[in-house]
């Protein structure tokens, strides 16, 4: 994991030119997101899912305020609103059933 994160940098940031602050604060979101995936348990977390969700969202708009890929950021949106909307109705429905 740590090459494609240091091979995705160099591209990014080097290999691109200047970095946009929107590509920058990405950097900051994503990053961790593709850290945490290799830590075990991490996916056991009851907060894991709803910040996954809330990161594909802020992705997609900081993808579409960067200018770039507006389709994928549609799409990153898209699930991630859907993904929260699952989670917290599984969460809703966990709960009012007692």
């Amino acid at each position: 994991m740590l090459g494609v994160i240091g091979a995705a940098t160099y591209f990014e940031f080097i290999y691109n030119g200047p970095p946009t602050v929107y590509s920058i604060v990405l950097w900051i979101v994503v990053v961790p997101m593709l850290l945490a995936t290799t830590v075990d348990g991490v996916q056991d977390h009851p907060l894991y899912q709803p910040l996954l969700y809330a990161g594909f969202v802020l992705v997609g708009t900081l993808q579409y305020l960067d200018g770039h890929w507006f389709l994928l950021a549609g799409l990153f949106i898209i699930c991630g609103v859907l993904g929260l909307l699952s989670v917290f109705r599984q969460k809703r429905s966990l709960f009012g059933s007692g």
